[in-house]
């Protein structure tokens, strides 16, 4: 069963279950707990981020992030086990969002040298690390770093590049012009990161993900394999096990020639990626899809509670096609906010189509076909009844993550 993800906050531990009465859904009053819903409804995975010390600098509400400490996420954690589910840890080594546009060092260390840095990364890897294997939930996974395409831990604007992981400083990513020293200084970032994992959870999976997933038809995969290869030409610990890529239709990069790109042929690339690195799992690390509002281009989906369906059980459908039985790692759903348009639950709790049917295989039921209304352009665009729940606007990115590539 393909894995899914849910970012969820501690607080939010029950959500209304989107149940049958007659021909149409309607809202239930019974209450699950969102993990259970998970785990009955064909999930096997849950992803939560950490990081270091949220907001310590004082870039956002310490409270409104404090699921994103140690001790909350290793609450979480078992909560996790508890409803039978993996849990895969993300680590961000930041106080704050990373991604391919912010990767800021933990105000505790952003005073170190490269040298010190590496040590203490490694430290705080293991001691994290071994905190869960501790409490009886050791992560099926870790992710050293999130979204890290152009590195991490960057120095601070005014200093030398060399003070931190920031890739293409002096060159490009990859290619002839790569700047090979910013590659030097990241691998052993992501090296001492491994090495922590390593020496706390011996049997633990270790991931590297990057938000290449959206850029296939930019660079192809030819190019994406080269980011992984010239990452393992400079790391010399054990080397990592999944490889992780954020694929979201809202942030494709287009084709060199300008011709919009599409998240399934994205998929088909894979195949070729996989070829490259026999031993390692490819695995969607982050995706998404409107089930309101507007639908990212191509527009083969409608932003629909359908759509939204018909867009998971499509890549799901892809990656199984792309990669071999041995390499497909599954797809996590990025979930950012319940208030926003491409959560797998309305502002009101309730799961939508696509968590409650689109992970387990087989069809739609039948009563979601019949509440369907027919669009401008295409049928069944459209679930009515009592889905889905008013609209309260497209999710605000600035107030929930500032990130250019979610």
């Amino acid at each position: 069963q393909p894995p899914t993800e849910r970012a969820a906050r501690t607080s939010l531990i029950r959500w209304k279950e989107l149940r049958r009465s007659g021909p149409h859904p309607f809202f239930s009053a019974r209450q699950v707990d969102a993990l259970r819903l998970l785990k009955s409804r064909g999930g096997n995975a849950f992803r939560m981020r950490l990081w270091n010390s949220p907001c310590a600098a004082g870039q956002c509400n310490a409270s409104r992030f404090a699921h994103a400490n140690l001790t909350n996420v290793l609450r979480m954690a078992r909560r996790v086990a508890e409803a039978n589910l993996s849990f895969i840890l993300d680590l961000h080594y930041s106080d704050w969002w990373a991604d391919p546009l912010h990767q800021a060092k933990p105000l505790a260390w952003q005073e170190l040298p490269l040298p010190v840095l590496k040590r203490t990364l490694r430290a705080y890897t293991r001691r994290t690390v071994a905190a869960f294997v501790a409490q009886g939930t050791p992560p099926a996974a870790v992710q050293v770093g999130n979204e890290i395409t152009f590195g991490m831990l960057w120095e601070r604007p005014g200093e030398a590049c060399a003070r931190g992981g920031r890739l293409a400083c002096a060159g490009d990513l990859f290619g002839s012009k790569v700047d090979l020293a910013a590659w030097r200084r990241l691998g052993a970032l992501v090296d001492a990161g491994m090495r922590g994992v390593r020496e706390a959870c011996p049997r633990c999976e270790i991931a590297i993900h990057t938000s290449l997933g959206n850029r296939i038809a930019e660079f192809s995969s030819v190019g994406i394999g080269d980011w992984y290869e010239l990452l393992l030409n400079h790391t010399t610990s054990p080397s990592f096990d999944r490889i992780g890529l954020s694929l979201y239709p809202a942030y494709l990069a287009p084709h060199p020639s300008s011709r919009p790109a599409s998240a399934l042929e994205n998929i088909d690339a894979l195949a070729s990626l996989a070829r490259r690195f026999p031993g390692k799992r490819v695995y969607i690390a982050e995706t998404a899809y409107p089930q309101r509002g507007t639908a990212p281009p191509p527009h083969r989906f409608a932003a629909s509670p359908l759509g939204q369906y018909e867009y998971l059980r499509a890549v799901l459908s892809r990656l199984a096609q792309a990669l071999p039985e041995a390499q497909r790692g599954g797809v996590l759903w990025w979930e950012r906010n319940e208030s926003c348009d491409d959560a797998l639950f309305s502002p009101s709790g309730v799961a939508s189509p696509a968590l409650l049917h689109g992970f387990v295989h087989g069809r739609l039921p039948r009563h979601y076909l019949k509440a369907a209304e027919p669009s401008s352009s295409r049928a069944r665009q459209t679930v009515c009844g009592s889905w889905p729940p008013p609209r309260r606007g497209p999710c605000k990115l600035g107030a929930e993550r500032s990130t250019g590539s979610h």
